[in-house]
């Protein structure tokens, strides 16, 4: 998971994080629980952190970060 991009937007998935940081949805502090760092760079510092997935994900459906985005597949690609 170390270093994933989410080439859509060239955001990392990072493996750890700084101590001390609250949740960029919640504001917990993220080492309570499962956290889980965003960065704009592969190996750089975190930019966004989460206690886990779930708050993750609630970010992106109140922030509508999906909103007006789309995936071109075709199956004969």
């Amino acid at each position: 998971m170390c270093g994933l991009s989410l080439e859509a937007d060239k955001t990392f998935v990072l493996l750890a994080g700084t101590d001390g940081m609250d949740c960029t949805y919640c504001g917990c502090a993220v080492e309570a629980h499962d956290p889980v760092y965003l960065s704009t760079e592969p190996d750089g510092e975190p930019t966004s952190q989460f206690c886990n997935y779930g708050c993750l994900s609630a970010h992106i459906e109140t922030a509508e970060l999906t909103t007006g985005t789309a995936c071109n597949w075709s199956p004969a690609e």
